[in-house]
């Protein structure tokens, strides 16, 4: 059995070298999981997964005082709050409870400053992995201020709130839900151009990022079912097992999902810019 197995495998693997040799889309996968692999994006999209963790425990705090304030506001509990901002699953499971204690203002005025400074963090990671990724060494290099981590956590957010009305949508006609799946896709793709625009790309033009953008937003909603379907309700249902941790858990292999999109998303652009690039 395993001899067949090797044989099958060996068969593909030939299979695969003759339609690279004929198609040049076929080639051009192999090259992006060759770059892929040169620039080790597993382990970079480790590190920006980290650094996402890291930007979501100052988003928390100001995501418990919001709640709070709403659930005063509409006279409701912080968990019918949660559910009407459009946060759900592990964040809500996390939050929403904890949205229910007084130092809301200490909450506040605490995460708002160290939100931006995490933000900026993780945009000094985002330029520094399309740095390598883009083999882009020059010297002028867009740096992490303070008014480019703004339009970050902007961007962000909008992310965010994109993804709440869809899940809005979802959850009150299914048959509408897949168009605002569907719809989804172009805000995704148009916020991640912005984003693509502002690191590292050498001299390609923002039409060159929109392969790229286009893998991110359908990749983002694959992530999202995963996360929704398989990730949480299995977190969730661990939880009187492995408590905290688990969630912990849940949380970073999401994320680690998503970084691992930004990085295919950087890869596709750089490859095919190089194949342009290059003679023929």
């Amino acid at each position: 059995m395993r001899v067949d197995a090797q044989q099958l495998a060996q068969q593909v693997v030939q299979r695969a070298e003759v339609e690279r040799e004929r198609h040049r889309s076929v080639d051009a996968v192999f090259e992006m999981v060759e770059h892929e692999g040169d620039v080790a994006g597993a382990i970079i999209a480790a590190a920006l997964a980290y650094r996402l963790f890291i930007w979501l425990l100052p988003l928390t705090l100001v995501i418990v005082a919001g709640l709070g304030f709403a659930a005063d506001a509409a006279s409701e509990s912080p968990q019918d709050a949660a559910g009407t901002l459009g946060f759900e699953g592990l964040i809500s499971s996390s939050v929403a409870s904890a949205a229910k204690s007084s130092n809301r203002w200490y909450a506040l005025f605490i995460g708002i400053p160290v939100l931006v400074w995490a933000t900026r963090s993780l945009l000094r990671a985002l330029i520094g992995a399309h740095r390598l990724i883009w083999s882009d060494v020059r010297a002028a290099t867009p740096k992490p201020k303070l008014v480019p981590a703004l339009v970050l956590l902007a961007v962000l957010l909008g992310f965010g709130i994109v993804s709440a009305a869809a899940s809005a949508v979802r959850a009150s006609s299914p048959g509408f839900g897949v168009l605002a799946t569907l719809v989804a896709l172009v805000p995704y793709a148009a916020l991640w151009i912005f984003v693509a625009v502002r690191v590292p790309h050498r001299d390609a033009p923002w039409t060159a990022l929109v392969p790229g953008a286009v893998v991110f937003a359908v990749g983002l909603e694959v992530v999202h079912a995963v996360i929704v379907y398989v990730i949480t309700p299995y977190a969730l249902a661990k939880q009187g097992t492995y408590g905290a941790l688990g969630i912990a858990a849940a949380l970073l292999v999401g994320l680690f999902l998503i970084s691992r999109l930004v990085v295919v998303a950087a890869v596709v652009n750089a490859t095919l810019w190089e194949r342009r690039a290059r003679p023929a």
